[in-house]
């Protein structure tokens, strides 16, 4: 019943908030008053209180619970957050996959890759924000997903470092953090600093752990660190790689990396530049059947 309330109270909010876009207020001034006037009121009296459990719409985890606060994080609820990474997903993910989830959130893609593996699969989602962890280890267990997604509470980077690395929050649910150490700095973390673990793909592999088929990337502007730190990972067991890439001098660091471990990619890249999306493949497979696919979804 509430998670039907608050569903509908959004879509009383977007319906005013375009009646505004639109110029009542202009057309008609009394009521456009009206309609900012209760638009005002859901913004302070329901949303933004406290997060509500809710059902994706649509998309790689529709149908999945997800605890989400509004009017913030709704594209998520919407399931309308990167579609071509989604469509990615879908179109590459098979029963017994297992997927590298680096900067996974609150499990937007995560939850839906873990629905894709099946009981034979494996995702292991990592984000070194405590209370994205706290959210997606709730989300996990809500959908009943613990057997087959696991939640690492680290940050994914170029060196393993046990005792911590400068770790710097989103400021909020829009501003996602990311590790400010090696002379980076996630581009729109403006939060405090906290102290986080960090861990080398390689170093992770090496503990024991199944090595990805696919790695997915979104760690604010530091995913060169994130790749360098898989140099045998990389060179040997040649994951698919889809990675938001944030500013130039990543893209180009990127680049170079592409042709040194002789890698092949498709780039998304919007009008205003950044962030753009990276969908990397090893020379030797057929990753331009994978991009067909996704487009065909």
């Amino acid at each position: 019943m509430m998670a039907n309330f608050y569903a509908l109270l959004y879509r009383t909010y977007l319906a005013l908030k375009k009646s505004a876009g639109e110029g009542v207020l202009r057309r008609w001034p009394g009521i456009g008053r009206g309609l900012a006037q209760l638009k005002r009121l859901i913004e302070r009296r329901f949303l933004r209180k406290v997060p509500v459990w809710l059902r994706i719409q649509s998309g790689l985890s529709q149908g999945m619970w997800m605890q989400l606060r509004f009017p913030g994080e709704a594209i998520i609820w919407r399931g309308k957050h990167e579609p071509a990474v989604q469509n990615a997903i879908l179109a590459v993910v098979r029963p017994g996959t297992v997927v590298y989830d680096i900067g996974a959130h609150l499990g937007t893609m995560a939850l839906g890759a873990a629905r894709l593996v099946g009981d034979s699969g494996r995702v292991v989602a990592f984000d070194g924000d405590p209370e994205n962890i706290a959210r997606l280890r709730d989300h996990t267990a809500r959908n009943g997903l613990g057997d087959r997604l696991r939640v690492v509470h680290a940050a994914v980077w170029s060196r393993t470092a046990s005792d911590g690395i400068p770790f710097r929050r989103g400021a909020t649910v829009k501003s996602q953090g990311g590790v400010e150490a090696d002379g980076n700095r996630p581009v729109l973390g403006s939060g405090p600093i906290i102290n986080v673990a960090a861990v080398s793909l390689d170093d992770f592999v090496a503990a024991g752990e199944t090595p990805p088929e696919l790695v997915k990337i979104d760690v604010e502007g530091g995913e060169y660190e994130v790749l360098r730190g898989g140099t045998k990972l990389f060179a040997k067991q040649r994951p698919l790689v889809i990675a938001e890439i944030h500013h130039q001098q990543a893209a180009e660091q990127i680049t170079n990396w592409l042709s040194e471990y002789q890698y092949c990619a498709r780039w998304n890249i919007p009008k205003e530049q950044f962030p753009r999306h990276m969908f990397a493949w090893p020379k030797e497979t057929d990753g331009e059947a994978w991009m067909r696919h996704s487009r065909s979804r």
